[in-house]
């Protein structure tokens, strides 16, 4: 889901008063969810989370394909060798390994597991380099591993309605939202800063957490990215600069780009992939 328009936020994020560490209640359940269940989650939630900040969407149109067409890729609706080849070279890995995290077998999430079923745990000896590989993932394909990482690094970064949405994975905040009522524009302009004490408290309630700290990741200043990445007035120049940095020093998370001049006129479209295979990163 597209994020707010900057006129229905509150206040701009450098009027904040305090930082945000990583350390909150509601970052740390983000984290451990991705380290838990990151074999669980659709591959195309796992890519985006190993491109951070890049995305899907900026990847796909610098390669000059549909979006359509990476999800259904990623969702494994068809084979489509060119994609699975262009996103393991933007990877940098083998492109058996990014046919392993969309065609192997995904287990359960581990709320939905039933008690005393272990997960599935990542066999060192594999070779990734190699075949076979394990019919279940489990954890250990090395885009799950990046994924993980980029998470665990820069939570404190992340939007909090994606932090919020991975810590309630593997539901998600849309589906949230309707369960609960709520136009979806409400709660993700509550996420980004708006003065909603009803959302406020619903929410607490279903992270498990108090209302002070969901308050942390809300209004808190998203902190410092790993890697910074200067974007330009050109829309075709400030993708093919953060697809730059992001191959030469690997995933890092950065503040969403400030939307840049269309390169064509025309209004852009955008077809969000399905609901239940992609999660929304607020990208």
């Amino acid at each position: 889901m597209a994020a707010p328009h900057p006129a229905a936020l509150p206040e701009p994020p450098e009027h904040r008063a305090f930082d945000r560490t990583g350390r909150s209640a509601v970052e740390r359940l983000a984290v451990l969810a991705v380290a838990r269940d990151v074999a669980a989650m659709p591959a195309s939630l796992v890519v985006q989370l190993a491109l951070y900040p890049a995305d899907l969407a900026h990847w796909a149109r610098d390669e000059r394909l549909s979006e359509s067409l990476v999800y259904n890729t990623l969702a494994a609706r068809k084979p489509y060798s060119r994609v699975r080849q262009l996103l393991a070279a933007r990877l940098d890995v083998p492109v058996a390994v990014v046919s392993h995290l969309i065609d192997a077998r995904r287990p359960l999430a581990s709320v939905q597991r039933e008690p005393g079923v272990p997960a599935p745990a990542p066999d060192p000896a594999v070779d990734w380099s190699g075949t076979p590989l394990p019919p279940v993932r489990d954890g250990g394909n090395p885009v799950e591993r990046r994924a993980v990482r980029a998470v665990a690094r820069d939570v404190a970064a992340m939007p909090a309605s994606t932090v919020a949405g991975l810590a309630m994975w593997p539901e998600t905040l849309t589906a949230w939202s309707r369960a609960q009522r709520l136009a979806s524009s409400v709660v993700w302009a509550t996420m980004a800063g708006a003065p909603s004490e009803r959302v406020r408290d619903l929410l607490a309630r279903r992270l498990g957490v108090s209302l002070r700290e969901l308050a942390v990741l809300i209004d808190g200043r998203r902190a410092t990215p790993a890697a910074a990445v200067s974007w330009t007035a050109d829309a075709t120049a400030a993708e093919r600069l953060g697809a730059a940095l992001a191959d030469a020093i690997g995933p890092a998370d950065a503040p969403p780009p400030v939307a840049a001049p269309p390169a064509t006129p025309g209004p852009r479209r955008r077809r969000p992939p399905p609901a239940d295979d992609q999660m929304a990163l607020g990208l």
